[in-house]
């Protein structure tokens, strides 16, 4: 990833909903605060301040347990499904996205004389473009697509439970 493309990118806030007392009318609020000091850091070195309005997409970070056994799924198909061998965990996984269709963007490309070309694009897995309900369906769907297209005798839960297994083993 280049220098340019990183800088542009902001670093998320992490915000915790707390319950407070507001000071003007004495009323218990729920309230967004900076999760630590260095949320809060970032907060001021954006200029914030007290009764701005601000825009947020909230999200809830996922879990990193659960990112870690989707990455054990990965490595399940790199160890035992021959079209895997030789990629990464990460590049499993978005070899499977692109295989299922699963949590990609899908066009189709008009070829002259040969009809329509389907193109899969994999969406992004990461921590700020998928929360953790959106991260567990996809997982899921994974689980399901592994067990349909290369286990048949396995169920989507057994093929859960294998990379479960595998995320126990290297702990």
């Amino acid at each position: 990833m280049s220098k340019a493309k990183r800088s542009s990118k902001r670093q998320p806030v992490y915000l915790r909903a707390m319950q407070m007392i507001d000071p003007r009318t004495g009323a218990v609020v729920s309230a967004l605060v900076p999760a630590s000091g260095t949320d809060q850091q970032v907060i001021r070195e954006r200029g914030v301040t007290i009764g701005n309005v601000l825009r947020a997409d909230l999200t809830q970070p996922r879990n990193q347990q659960f990112h870690r056994l989707a990455h054990a799924i990965g490595g399940l198909c790199v160890e035992h499904i021959e079209s895997f061998e030789g990629l990464g965990q990460h590049d499993a996984l978005k070899k499977l996205q692109r295989e299922s269709g699963i949590e990609c963007d899908i066009s189709y490309i008009e070829i002259p004389g040969g009809g329509a070309l389907e193109h899969r694009q994999p969406r992004s897995m990461a921590f700020d473009s998928m929360d953790q309900g959106q991260f567990f369906q996809f997982v899921s769907a994974l689980c399901g697509y592994i067990a349909r297209t290369y286990w048949p005798t396995c169920t989507a839960e057994e093929v859960e439970a294998m990379a479960d297994a595998m995320v126990k083993e290297a702990a």
